[in-house]
């Protein structure tokens, strides 16, 4: 069963029951906006909340995971043992995908932190090759011309320090998030 039959079969229930997304949430102590994920198929409940979820529709836990109504009033154990087990690795895509997501979202936010930082270092290397041949400033004076020297105290990094390894994690972060996308699509 897919997280589409099984949203359009939540739907069904919950409408012969006349209830409302947010009335049948809480019933089973979530939001509205779970129920909703669930209908839509972007989500699957988890394991713990199906059966309060079964017995607010009034059907069966099996009937539940299957999508269907069953006419027989039992099932053999072979027809119930299939139907949790598809409801575990039902539960398990859901739960990787929602850490994926998640692993995604910090990659990119360290490759952005990197490529904030990457910038100034960019436009400071460029700035260092322009001032660094005048130092120095001659100024006129009473008794003739004073030079006046002038140093900067700033302690620099080493230039694969400040520009290479920002853009190599930025490279990183890239790519591996780009492999997480992939994972998490398949896991759909």
């Amino acid at each position: 069963m897919d997280n589409i039959q099984f949203g359009a079969f939540v739907a069904q229930l919950r409408k012969e029951k006349n209830l409302t997304q947010r009335e049948l949430a809480q019933r089973i102590h979530v939001t509205d906006k779970a129920v909703s994920k669930w209908e839509c198929g972007k989500g699957f409940p988890d394991l713990k909340l199906l059966q309060p979820l079964a017995g607010a529709l009034d059907v069966s836990l099996v009937e539940l995971l299957q999508g269907t109504r069953s006419p027989a009033s039992t099932l053999t154990k072979e027809e119930a043992g299939q139907a949790a087990v598809r409801a575990m690795e039902q539960s398990q895509r859901t739960t990787a995908r929602r850490y994926l997501k998640l692993l995604r979202w910090l990659l990119t936010g360290i490759g952005a932190g990197c490529l904030t930082a990457l910038i100034p270092c960019l436009v400071a290397a460029a700035g260092i090759w322009q001032l660094s041949s005048r130092n120095y400033d001659i100024i006129g004076g009473a008794d003739g011309p004073t030079a006046i020297l002038t140093a900067t105290a700033a302690v620099t990094p080493p230039l694969w320090l400040a520009i290479g390894l920002p853009l190599v994690i930025l490279c990183l972060c890239t790519v591996l998030s780009v492999r997480v996308w992939k994972v998490e699509r398949r896991l759909r």
